[in-house]
């Protein structure tokens, strides 16, 4: 039998035939180290422990102390939770089941709807699987033969569908459960120690308005049930001080049903509020060099056209408005009127960085359903700036636009906060607009200004707006 090189990651190597798993060679290292162990990273790249390894590679093993290996605990328990409402509801097809920041979810087509009874009877029958200790087991099966096996089941075949290749990988949870998946997964049902199902809610099948609405169950997991606990009491100080709660108590604001969903209205307590901080922001836009402007909430949907919104930002636009004259549009962004402003007359590199800051209220197609107090709205009003300046002059103003923000967040308290560096995919996709060299340019100024903030920020690839333009 051949041999393969396993290098760990404190640089030593060892030889094992090929065909080990990383089960294996953990339980070798160490019988703790193969009872904590969560999954593999096998070459950089996530795999079960059970998977065999038949070439050289770099293994590490993971365990609970890695923050990668709770993202693999939380979808393995998706699957649980999957492999349960089949058990108690087999009428139910699947949808998908990832994990999320905080926990999981699964969506589900059923005829009947869920109710907060049926939670706390499928959480006790998750419980009744993970105590069987049923390993997920990754196994292959061919394109057209899972079309045939799943022929009643819309949505995996259309998952399946889409998939490229002539096979795709599922994984079984004990004889009666299969499900089409990626993984990886954990062993087994056995190491799931800690978990709690939280709500039901609605959901459109990929997110689309227009396509059929599921039940999706929302749930959360933890390596021990003191985590579990620790989050669990989070949540509920978090509900006593929810701002929907507090802005009707404190009668801050209002949203009626007559308007409009995520349409807001500020309360003559809360527009006091508003106006002190208004006041102090724009005080402190001309205190750094800003000039104050004001922008129309509608325009011609030609300005939007020229803009390329309505080209790349349509579909979270609202429909335009078909006037005596031409089609107007309400605003989604401020960008288009400031840059409106700028053109308005000939302007010197003398006159340069020109600096416009307004408080502009704009709107944007939020989807039904996904309106939430002031967090998630159609109307808001945003401190928005944009600056003209020359190509030498951008460093140095980015650099000040992060101070400008950094300062503010410090006003109120924030003293904790992360960076996200958002950048394009290099064209690929053809959503996004502008050329090349001043994606690179802009991408560049943002990576130096915030070395120079000694900020590390964690880059977001295929994050960015879809702007890439240089005036003219």
């Amino acid at each position: 039998m051949s041999s393969i090189t396993i290098t760990l990651p404190d640089g030593s190597q060892q030889s094992h035939p090929a065909g080990i798993s990383p089960m294996e060679i953990a339980r070798a290292i160490s019988p703790r180290l193969a009872d904590d162990a969560v999954v593999a990273q096998v070459n950089g790249e996530l795999r079960d422990l059970t998977r065999p390894l038949t070439e050289d590679t770099t293994l590490r093993i993971l365990t609970s102390r890695d923050a990668e290996s709770l993202e693999v605990y939380r979808h393995s328990t998706a699957h649980l939770l999957a492999a349960a409402v089949l058990e108690l509801f087999p009428e139910t097809q699947l949808g998908i089941g990832p994990p999320v920041e905080n926990g999981f979810y699964y969506d589900f087509d059923r005829p009947t709807p869920f109710t907060p009874d049926d939670l706390e009877k499928i959480e006790k029958k998750m419980w009744e699987i993970q105590a069987r200790d049923l390993p997920y087991d990754r196994v292959w099966t061919k394109k057209d033969e899972g079309l045939d096996k799943y022929k009643d089941a819309w949505m995996k075949c259309e998952l399946i569908t889409e998939r490229a290749g002539e096979e795709f990988s599922e994984y079984t949870l004990g004889p009666h459960f299969i499900d089409f998946c990626r993984g990886p997964h954990v062993p087994s049902t056995k190491r799931i120690k800690a978990f709690k199902l939280l709500s039901i809610a609605g959901a459109y099948w990929k997110g689309d308005e227009k396509r059929k609405q599921l039940q999706r169950i929302y749930g959360t997991a933890f390596f021990s049930q003191k985590d579990l606990d620790g989050y669990l009491k989070m949540l509920e100080e978090a509900k006593k001080r929810d701002h929907r709660k507090l802005g009707q108590e404190l009668e801050l604001y209002m949203i009626d049903e007559l308007a409009g969903p995520g349409l807001i209205f500020f309360l003559p307590k809360g527009a006091t509020v508003r106006r002190v901080l208004e006041d102090w922001m724009r005080n402190a836009y001309v205190d750094r060099g800003y000039d104050l402007v004001f922008t129309p909430h509608v325009a011609r949907l030609d300005l939007w056209k020229t803009s390329g919104h309505a080209n790349f930002y349509s579909e979270n636009m609202f429909k335009p408005m078909e006037l005596d004259d031409a089609e107007y549009q309400l605003k989604p962004m401020n960008c288009p009127g400031h840059i409106l402003i700028y053109k308005s007359k000939p302007r010197s590199y003398r006159d340069l960085p020109v600096r416009l800051g307004e408080l502009g209220t704009v709107y944007r197609y939020e989807r039904s359903g996904t309106m939430h107090g002031l967090l998630r709205v159609r109307g808001f009003t945003q401190d928005d700036a944009h600056i003209f300046c020359t190509t030498e002059q951008i460093e140095n103003e980015v650099v000040s636009c992060l101070e400008f923000a950094r300062d503010v967040l410090h006003t109120f308290g924030f003293d904790k906060y992360e960076a996200e560096l958002s950048t394009w995919d290099g064209g690929a996709s053809g959503k996004y607009d502008g050329a090349p060299e001043l994606w690179d340019l802009a991408e560049k100024s943002l990576r130096s200004a915030t070395d120079r903030l000694g900020w590390n920020a964690k880059y977001m690839p295929d994050e960015a707006a879809f702007m890439g333009r240089r005036s003219t």
